[in-house]
Formats: C-alpha cells, structure tokens, sequence
C-alpha cells in the first residue's frame, strides 16, 4: 500500500517503534521456549505484538496488521492456556516476527510493505487456531483489505461467500456476522472511541453537505475529510474493528484521489459519501462499551463501489434511504430485476418476501413466549424472569413492527411494554395485571396478524396501508436498519414498485432467519431483520430513513468537554471551601473547649463563616451549571442533512437557515430535544412549505425557506422552527377535530383560533390529506408537546395562512435547580417556577366579575381571568370571604392568568425532584422539591394549569 500521503513523521515514529517492539519480542520468544510455562514472559511477548498490531492499523499497513494480529491471536491462547508452548508455535510466531522484520525495513527503505511472503505463515496460524492439519491459503483479502481477519474459520466463511466465488482474492471481503469481540483496553476505552467516532461523524456529514454545496471549494475542506476517515481508520484499527477500518479506508483511498485533483468532487461523490458515514454510524452503535463485543455489518456491495471509484474512476450514484427519491426522480440508473429472482410466494407489491417471512417468524416466536411467559405469571406473579422476558418479547415486536412501517402497530406494542416495565420498576405484583396483560397482548396479536394477512396479499395497494409507515421512516426501522444493512435493496415507493438491480439480488446478503430473535436481547434497538429495505438504485444503504438517525446518534453521550479553567476554578472554590469546613471546625473545639465563651464574638464568626459558605455554595453552584451547560449546535448540526435529505425525498428545495447555534442549554436538556425537532422539521417540510409550482402562482420564491433558531428568553431558552409555507388554517383544524371526534361541534364553536392551532397537538390528529412517508399520520405532534413537557417546557405556535407557522419551545436552562416562588394554598405550600410569573398583587374581591361564566378583573387595563387554585387542584378553599385576595399571574407564553392563593410565601432556589412511576402524570404538576425541614413540596406546571383552568386541555 503507497504511503505517500501519510505524515512522514508519523511514519518515521513508527517504523523505530516497530524495530524496538521486534527487538523487544524476540529475544523473549526464544526464553519462552526455554521456560514454557513463564505467563510473565507470555505477556511481555504479547504486549509489544498487541502495540505493533494497533500501530500498523491506524497507519493502515493492513498486511502487517493482519499479521501481527494471527499471530497475537496465537499468543492470546497460550497465555490463556488453552495452548501449550510448542516447538511448531515457537517456529510460526519466529517466522511471522521474521516476516514483519522484514516489511519494516522494505517500508523504511523504499515507503512500500512489499510482496513478502505471508500466506503460507497465515496457514499454519490458521491450522494451530483450528486444531488440525495445514488450512488451504487464505484469501489474500484478508492480507490485502482486512486489519482483523475475519477468516479463523475460513471455511465457514467460504461457505457463506458462495455467491461471491467469481470475485477475485484481492476484491473479496469477508465479514463475519456474529459478534466479536474488539481489543480496546477497558470499557473507558472503547467509550472515548464511540464517543470521538460519532463526532467525527457529526463532521463527516456537515463537511460533505458544504461539498456539496461548493463543489469547486475543495482545499482545506477536502483535507478535513480525508483526515476525519484518516483518524476514524487508525482509532478502529487500534482496537481490531476490521469492518469500520476497511471502510473508512476505501473512502479516505477515495477521497485521497480528489484532494491531489486526480478526481473531481461532485454530487455523486457526497452521496456515495454520505452512505459511508451511514455505514459509520450504524457500526458505532453496534458496539458495545460493556462487554467489549462489536456487531460487524456486511460492507462487501459498499467497499465493491469505493474501489471502483477508486481503480476506475466511475462514481455509481448509491440509493437514497427509503422513499428518498419519487419515481419521477431517480437517483441512480437501475436495473431490473429478472423476474426468477422473486419467490413463488405471492406478497404485497413493494414487499420483499424474504424479509416478511423473517418478520413471520419473529413475531410467531416472540408471540409464542409471551403466551408462556403469561401463563407462568398466572401462576406466580413473583418470577422476574419471565417479567423480563414479557418485556423483551414486547420490545421485539414493539421494534420488528416499526422495521415494517407498520406505526399503529408498533405504537400499540409500546405502549405494552412501557405497561410492563413501569410496573417491573414500581416493584407491582403482576397478579394485579396478568388479565389486563393477555388482553392487550391478545389484541397486538389481533392487529399483527392483520398486518400481516395484508401484506400477504399480492392484491394489497401498497398506498392502502395507512397504519403501515414506509420502513426507512419509522425510528424502530432506522435502528435496525443499524444492525444489518443489506448490500442490494430494493425499492418501495407508493407509486410505483422499482425493480431491484439485477447483479445484486436483495436477499442475498442476508445469511439467514436466525437473526430475528436477536431483539429479545438486553438491547432491542437493534433488531434483526424483520423488514424489507424500501431502497432504490443498487447500492449497499442502511435501510435508515436519515432524518431519525441523524437524532439517534442514538444514545446519549456519557462524556462532555470541559474548558480546563472552569475545572480551575472548581479547584479554588473547593479550596475555599475547605477553609471554611476548618473555621467550622475551629468554633466547635471553641465552644467545647472554653468555658468562658464569647457569645457575641462567636456569633460573629460563625454568620462570617456562614455568609462565605453561602457564597461558596452559589458559586459551586453557577460553575457547576455552566460546565453542563453545551451549545445547541451538537443537535443544530444534524439537521442540514435531515432537510437536503428530505428535500430530495418531498421533491421541494428547500433551504434551512440556522441561528443562535452558540446559545447553551444544559447538556440533558440538550439530548432528548432532537426528537420534537425532527418531528417539527418533518411537519414543516411536509405539511407547511408548498410544492414549487404553488409557490410561483402565489408570488413566492420557488425555493422554501425552514429556520431554525434559538436564543434566551429570561432565564429559558426558546427554539424556533418557523416556514414560510402556507400556514394553519384555524376553520380547518376545527373541522378535522369534529370529524376526527376528538371535541364536539359545540366545543369547536368555543375555540378561539389560537386554541384551535393547538388541537394540531392533540392524540392522532392529522390534516394531512394524504399520507406520506414524511408526515401526516398523527403520532408525531403529540410526542413533541409530551417531550417538551417532560423537559419541564412549553411549545406555542404562530401562523399565518399563507404566511407560514412559528413553533416555538420554551425551554428551562436547567432540569435540575431552578427559582420558584412559594404559595400557600389550603395549608399546603406549593412552588410556582418563577419563570412562569409575571407579577403578584393584591385584588379587593369586589373588582371580580364575570365572563362566560369564568372570573376576570380589570388589570392595568387587561381583561385578566382569575381561578381559585384550591379548586383548580381540588383542595379545600379557605378564601371565599377574604375581602382582599392575594393573586400570582402566571403567564404561558402571551397568555396570562391569575391564581387566587391564600399566601404568598417567599422566593426560594429548589431542587426538582421527579414523582416518579408510582404517582405517574398528574395534571397540573411537575415534580417535587424537598424543603430544608426535610417536607416535600410540590412543584405547579404553569402550562397545564392554564389548560386546566381553560378547560380546552388537548
């Protein structure tokens, strides 16, 4: 492999490394043969071979890796001592370090590892590992592409190549299917490689999307990608992540090409791109931090189509995700599939029979344990296994049937599961629910096998199936189109059924059924194929609608940065702290000690030692929320993507516009908003920004506009998704509400037209004439108002027909402390977030009148409604005959209300507190806070009693 872009000083390092670790293994190899049973000595060979694996990884010397990594591999099992030290053993390990000695000096001399004869060294590993005679040559694949074969049963791996037997050794790459497990030094390890690779991602996609944008803006750009795949091969080759190390070392070959000007960037490159950071991200999620065990993902289709960029220059364009592009047009020429390529089994059109039978299976499986693991419950509630398994069983039909686009049912799976796995975490004895468990199960089944006798029928429109969400688009699809991306889809559009390319038939990447049941595992976001991969074109794609990955990035991080001084000063303030600890001290032994004690004196110093306490404490406090504290733009940056994706996907152009990307919330905060954004960017994208043609008749620019901004309101922070599309008719959400029976005509009549925008938030509202793979299925606004409600936030909308629509959420800078204004009510104390107050005052009882049957008062000249908050909260009122009533005006958004209290109390900081799963949702309150004396408090929701007081809550 040519080393002419590497850093030569990197390379220089490496090579005196290399010669000190051959130097450092020999003379020990040697020992070993004389004092076999020397595990120290074992460990001290292993070490330098395990360093001059990692090294050659990173640098991408992959006949090198390979070969110190056989024969680590030989050495791990001596020093576990599932081999003996042998005379055959001490001959092959001596040969490899001949062999790597000697492509360490042909790299030293002439930048090349050279054609130094390995594969007959690989054969006598490979037989060693196997137990038995001289293995056949391994394909020089394994010396050529792979850092970590993948060959340790190289038979097995030639059986599963079959279809692949007419591809030359130098193109063949093997990937194996089961779980492996990675060399990392420790669960830190591999914590900071998945952390740093889903940043690097981050910077793949925004770096390839500005490529796209300036195609001829190459230069430093080029060469920040080519180093993000760069340090993305070399950290995956340090811990033997063979698959991820031959990927990003095929796109950074590729992109090599481009910043010497041997190929130019161009739409075709960003996409191919594009699906290389796909793969990336569905690699990465696959690995577990825990046990150290990475999920390897079938690459062959996508490696094939880098190299021939590569070799030959020719660009295939890869296929969109799911439903990405509309018939009329494609995005890569495609080529029919010969009709011999389909089963006899007759399915729905756009179906991919082999995935619906892997789909069959799973459910009958999964469905089947839940039966036993009822009836065993039945009999006594008290096994958590079988709860366990309930639950997992669940999931996998909960994530099996998203994979399919079949969204009612897997919300209704879901929903189960949570059942389950709230009353598993209240400790609640399932005696109590088994009855209302085999119901629900009992109707999932129902509605399953519905599911399925449709998409069984060759005569079922693939535009009926309402309930059933293409599978690139539903978040269970995305995940697990993480675990296995198929190397040829096929397309699913509701037009028209594509063919799948002919060269590559769909099914045959997949090695089989088997690995459906994987869901019921402890990590079922990952489930095995159970679906088709609505994919267009020929090339290898996770079956991901990207939208939703781009938010999954899955998991939330479990490391932040932060800026060394503000460590710094947590530093000083500990000290301080410390100091005053010690004063504390002092006066103790002062008081114990002394019998003629000062009082005045001590008095002094203990309120001066506790006024810098209180400073300390603040102090710690404010460091502490701003080192949580993290720029909105780790989530901003993932939704270019998302728009040029669903561009392409609705057929609009439309431009996203972004600011505020430095405002910063806390980092908790800051991970779970990217579902209510996506669901919001969706919407407007679908539903708000009109096709082109509608635009130029009304006089608008042709290409839409999406912004998407945040900026501090008080001590919140709002977020904007606005569009200048045609607006929400407040008539025609009234009308859909009353056809839809979710409020009564007299009930609609009430509405103002604010309150009837709101009704889009309601559960299964939708618009939305036709359903599209985007929108329109009314299960995504109500997950955005419920998400923001439990970030303690608020969302309100503005609109204008034929304007556009402003979402905007109000969001707390923090979950964790926050002001809140003490009342008491009914002999309780109540918080009420600051935040949410506009004023207290005092109102003579008199000034009360009545509006539509509601109490208001003339305030400053503002009509302001005013309710009791006992009654609001149904406790006991003791205000009836003030004469004087004490009011706090709360406001939602630029709506404001007054709440009658008995006494207003004082402004105190608090901790929030969660209810927890036992008290569940109660209306009109968001947590709790534990006060000084050790008594609970509850904190009000400002936005639910507004509704509550309203009495239009959606």
């Amino acid at each position: 492999m040519s080393q002419d872009f590497m850093d030569p000083e990197i390379f220089a390092d490496f090579i005196l490394e290399a010669k000190e670790h051959l130097e450092t293994i020999e003379p020990n190899l040697l020992e070993l043969e004389n004092s076999p049973d020397n595990l120290s000595l074992l460990n001290e060979i292993f070490r330098p071979m395990h360093s001059l694996k990692g090294a050659s990884g990173f640098l991408g010397l992959n006949r090198i890796n390979s070969l110190a990594h056989k024969a680590e591999n030989i050495l791990d099992e001596l020093r576990k001592g599932e081999m003996s030290v042998s005379s055959e053993i001490m001959d092959v390990i001596l040969s490899a370090t001949d062999a790597l000695r000697q492509m360490i000096d042909n790299l030293d001399v002439t930048g090349q590892e050279g054609d130094v004869e390995i594969a007959s060294i690989v054969e006598i590993i490979d037989a060693i590992m196997a137990g038995g005679g001289i293995a056949a040559p391994a394909p020089s694949a394994s010396e050529e592409e792979q850092p970590r074969e993948q060959q340790e049963d190289s038979s097995s791996d030639d059986d599963s190549a079959d279809s692949s037997a007419a591809q030359s050794a130098a193109e063949r790459v093997f990937v194996n299917l089961e779980p492996y497990a990675l060399t990392a030094f420790g669960e830190g390890h591999l914590r900071d490689f998945v952390e740093e690779a889903r940043d690097i991602s981050e910077n793949l996609n925004a770096g390839l999307l500005e490529l796209e944008t300036n195609p001829h803006a190459e230069g430093d750009l080029v060469n920040d990608l080519f180093r993000y795949f760069h340090n993305l091969k070399g950290n995956s080759g340090i811990i033997g992540f063979a698959e991820l190390n031959s990927l990003t070392h095929e796109a950074e070959t590729l992109l090599n090409k481009v910043r010497k000007g041997e190929m130019p960037s161009s739409h075709a490159l960003v996409d191919l791109l594009l699906v290389v950071v796909d793969y990336i991200d569905a690699m990465v999620e696959r690995i577990d931090a825990t046990t150290g065990v990475a999920t390897p993902v079938r690459i062959d289709d996508l490696l094939e189509r880098l190299q021939k960029a590569v070799t030959e220059g020719i660009i295939d364009a890869p296929a969109r995700p799911a439903g990405q592009q509309t018939a009329a047009q494609p995005e890569a020429p495609q080529e029919s599939a010969p009709a011999q390529q389909e089963p006899s089994s007759a399915v729905a059109p756009g179906v991919d029979p082999d995935d619906l039978n892997v789909f069959r299976d799973t459910v009958s499986q999964q469905f089947e344990s839940i039966r036993i693991a009822l009836a065993e419950l039945s009999k006594d509630s008290s096994q958590k296994d079988f709860v366990d398994a309930l639950f997992r069983s669940l999931v996998t039909v909960q994530n099996s049937c998203g994979y399919m686009g079949l969204e009612e049912t897997k919300v209704y799976a879901e929903r189960t599961a949570k059942l389950v796995d709230q009353a598993r975490s209240s400790d609640l004895d399932f005696s109590l629910m088994t009855d209302l468990l085999e119901q629900e199960c009992a109707i999932l089944k129902d509605m399953v096998d519905a599911q399925l006798t449709q998409l069984s029928s060759p005569a079922a429109s693939t535009g009926a199936d309402d309930a059933a969400e293409p599978a690139g688009d539903s978040p269970a699809a995305r995940q697990a189109g993480k675990t296995e991306p198929p190397a040829a889809p096929v397309q699913k559009e509701k037009t028209a059924p594509a063919a799948a390319p002919a060269a590559k038939p769909a099914p045959a990447p997949r090695p089989s059924a088997k690995p459906a049941p994987k869901p019921a595992a402890p990590k079922p976001a990952a489930p095995a194929k159970p679906a088709a991969a609505p994919q267009a074109g020929g090339a290898a794609q996770p079956p991901a609608g990207n939208d939703q990955q781009a938010v999954h990035k899955g998991k939330s991080s479990s490391t932040i940065r932060v800026d060394h001084e503000k460590l710094d000063h947590l530093m000083n303030l500990i000290g301080e702290l410390i100091i005053n600890r010690n004063r504390y001290t002092m006066l103790a032994r002062r008081l114990e000690g002394e019998t003629d004690v000062n009082v005045a004196d001590v008095a002094q110093n203990l309120t001066e030692t506790t006024y810098a306490m209180a400073r300390i404490s603040d102090d710690l406090q404010d460091t502490i929320m701003k080192v949580r504290m993290v720029p909105v733009s780790s989530v901003f940056s993932r939704f270019p993507r998302l728009v040029r994706d669903l561009s392409r996907k609705s057929g609009k152009e439309v431009e996203l516009i972004m600011e505020g990307e430095e405002t910063e919330l806390d980092k908790s905060v800051v991970e779970v908003i990217g579902d209510p954004l996506v669901h919001l960017i969706r919407n407007a994208m679908d539903h708000g920004v009109e096709p082109e043609e509608d635009r130029i008749a009304k006089g608008k620019r042709p290409k839409g506009r999406v912004w998407l901004r945040a900026y501090h309101k008080g001590n919140s922070v709002a977020i904007e998704i606005e569009d200048d599309g045609k607006g929400i008719d407040p008539e025609r959400m009234r009308e859909v509400a009353v056809n839809k029976g979710i409020i009564s005509p007299e009930e609609a009549k009430s509405l103002d037209d604010r309150e009837a925008m709101e009704l889009i938030f309601a559960p299964g509202f939708s618009s939305a004439e036709t359903i599209t793979d985007i929108s329109g299925r009314g299960v995504g606004m109500d997950v955005v108002r419920t998400n923001i409600k439990n970030l303690k936030g608020s969302v309100s909308i503005q609109s204008e027909i034929g304007k556009g629509t402003r979402f905007i959420l109000s969001l707390p800078l923090t979950l964790a402390i926050i002001d809140a204004l003490m009342v008491n009510v009914s002999d309780e104390t109540y918080a009420i977030p600051l935040d949410a107050v506009s004023e207290t005052t005092k109102i003579e009882a008199e000034r009360l009148t009545d509006v539509n049957n509601r109490k208001a008062v003339t305030l400053r000249g503002e009509v302001l409604g005013i309710v009791t908050l006992s009654e609001l909260l149904g406790l006991e009122g003791t205000t009836e005959d003030d004469e004087v009533l004490s009011v706090v005006v709360i406001h939602d958004n630029d709506r404001r209300l007054g709440l009658v209290v008995d006494r207003l109390l004082e402004r105190q900081e608090i901790v929030i507190k969660p209810l927890g799963e036992y008290l569940g949702d109660l209306r009109g309150i968001s947590g709790a806070t534990i006060m000084g004396d050790g008594s609970v408090v509850l904190i009000l929701d400002p936005h639910e009693i507004y509704l509550m007081a309203t009495s239009k809550a959606v």
